[in-house]
């Protein structure tokens, strides 16, 4: 339905009590959200207003409340709604009841899925990082096989080689992790501060979701990506230097000849 400015619309809602509420407003103004489900189906009118219309004057059928932790913690939200339903007073009818997010609407599976994808999406970027920095460091051990051999060749006892080789990945390995976190979280900071404007994309969507994306820094930012990108690389070069070990140093003139 389309309305212009100075439109009637006549709204039908249900009172605190129960009855139906019958209010007209006259429509003064259009916002443009840039989300086509809030532009197609969400008014602004005075709190006023709607409270005169749905039988609530000091009165609210909902109060939303936010945890201080920027996310939604269930396990506190419980606690928070198990405590203040045990002080309602169970004669009241209208008592306040506390509800936490995944007990409204059916978003309890929502918010589910999105915990189970989230950690499926960082699985397997961390599980695909860690097998490229492995293999790099797998192929650089290969490659200098002839150096090694050359070292075992003047005198150089295997041990101390394949220490070298663990100490190498462990310095490559930590300057790799360092740079990769720093421009991590400086791009996260980025998008904490600034974010990403989608709301050329969001016209024609009938999801209610954020025009701008967000990023969050955490402490979690500053060891999820180090560890893998250090361990990875540790693990490829030990593998490779196993090979080491079996070099015969009776065969390495012959292999240094050819």
């Amino acid at each position: 339905m389309k309305v212009k400015i100075g439109d009637e619309i006549t709204y039908v809602g249900s009172t605190m009590n129960g009855s139906m509420s019958f209010k007209t407003f006259i429509v003064r103004g259009a916002i443009r959200f840039g989300a086509s489900a809030l532009d197609k189906g969400a008014i602004i009118i005075d709190i006023s207003d709607a409270q005169e219309m749905l039988d609530l004057e000091d009165g609210s059928t909902e109060i939303l409340g936010f945890l201080n932790d920027g996310v939604y913690v269930d396990e506190k939200a419980a606690a928070l709604k198990a405590e203040f339903n045990s002080k309602a007073d169970p004669n009241d009818e209208f008592a306040p009841i506390m509800l936490t997010l995944k007990e409204q609407n059916n978003l309890g599976s929502y918010l589910d899925m999105v915990d189970v994808y989230a950690g499926l999406f960082v699985g397997i970027f961390v599980f695909a990082m860690s097998l490229v920095l492995w293999n790099t460091g797998l192929l650089g051990g290969l490659r200098r096989y002839q150096e090694f051999g050359i070292r075992l060749a003047l005198g150089e006892s295997k041990g101390r080689i394949y220490k070298n080789i663990i100490l190498e990945a462990v310095l490559i390995g930590s300057i790799g992790s360092i740079l990769g976190t720093t421009l991590g979280v400086m791009i996260t900071i980025y998008l904490q501060q600034t974010g990403i404007d989608i709301s050329a994309y969001l016209q024609n969507s009938t999801m209610m979701m954020p025009s701008v994306m967000r990023a969050k820094f955490t402490a979690q930012l500053l060891y999820i990506g180090f560890i893998p990108g250090l361990v990875a690389m540790v693990i490829g070069n030990m593998l490779s230097g196993i090979g080491i070990y079996k070099r015969e140093t009776a065969t390495l003139f012959k292999e240094l000849e050819v």
